[in-house]
C-alpha cells in the first residue's frame, strides 16, 4: 500500500497511470482491480494507508517525553523541516488529495474529512495538555485552537512545495505559539 500511496503523492491522482501502480505494488492489472475495484478504489486504500501512519506519527511526537508546550512546538517544527525539503517538491499526500479532488470527490470526501478531524483532535488534545499544565492561555477553546493549527500546518504544507525556507515557515510556528500564550 506505501508503494501505490508513493505513486499517487509524486505523481496526483489524475496523472497517475494504472501501469505505474502495477509496476510499484507488484500487482498486475486484473489483480488490482480485483482487489481494489478500479484506480480510484486503490487511491482511496493507499490514502487511508498514508492517512493511518501520519496520524501515528503525529500522536508520537505530541506524546514526547517533554513539556506539552515543546512537544507541540516540536511537532510543528517537523512539518516545517519535512515541508522546506521536500525531494521535489511533492509536498504532503493528504493536503495533495485535498486539492486535487475535492471538492467533487464525494467517495474521497468522508476520507479526506476524518483525517483533517482527527490531526485536529490531536493538535486539540496537546493544547488541553498544555493548558493543564500552564503553558497555555485557558481562555482559548482547544478544539478551535486545534482547528486552527490544522490550518496552519496545511498552509505550510502548501508553502513548502513552492521552495519557501525552512527558517520563514519556522517564523510561522513561532507566531503560532506565542499566539497561544
Amino acid at each position: 500500500m506505501s508503494a501505490a500511496a508513493r505513486v499517487f503523492w509524486e505523481q496526483g491522482y489524475h496523472a497517475t497511470p494504472v501501469d505505474a501502480l502495477c509496476e510499484a505494488t507488484g500487482v498486475f492489472r486484473g489483480s488490482l482491480y480485483r482487489i481494489f475495484g478500479d484506480k480510484h478504489g486503490l487511491l482511496v486504500a493507499a490514502f487511508d494507508h498514508y492517512a493511518e501512519g501520519a496520524i501515528a506519527r503525529l500522536k508520537e511526537r505530541l506524546a514526547a517525553d517533554l513539556p506539552p508546550r515543546d512537544a507541540l512546538c516540536e511537532a510543528l517544527l517537523h512539518y516545517t523541516k519535512v515541508s522546506a525539503n521536500l525531494t521535489d517538491r511533492y509536498g504532503c499526500f493528504i493536503t495533495n488529495a485535498a486539492l486535487e479532488l475535492l471538492p467533487n470527490d464525494e467517495v474521497l470526501r468522508p476520507h479526506i474529512e476524518s483525517t483533517l478531524r482527527r490531526i485536529a483532535t490531536q493538535f486539540s488534545l496537546a493544547i488541553a495538555r498544555g493548558q493543564q499544565a500552564g503553558h497555555f492561555d485557558r481562555s482559548l477553546d482547544a478544539e478551535e485552537a486545534g482547528r486552527f493549527l490544522l490550518c496552519m500546518v496545511q498552509g505550510i504544507r502548501v508553502l513548502g512545495k513552492v521552495d519557501m525556507n525552512e527558517a520563514a515557515l519556522t517564523s510561522i510556528v513561532e507566531i503560532a505559539m506565542r499566539a497561544l500564550n
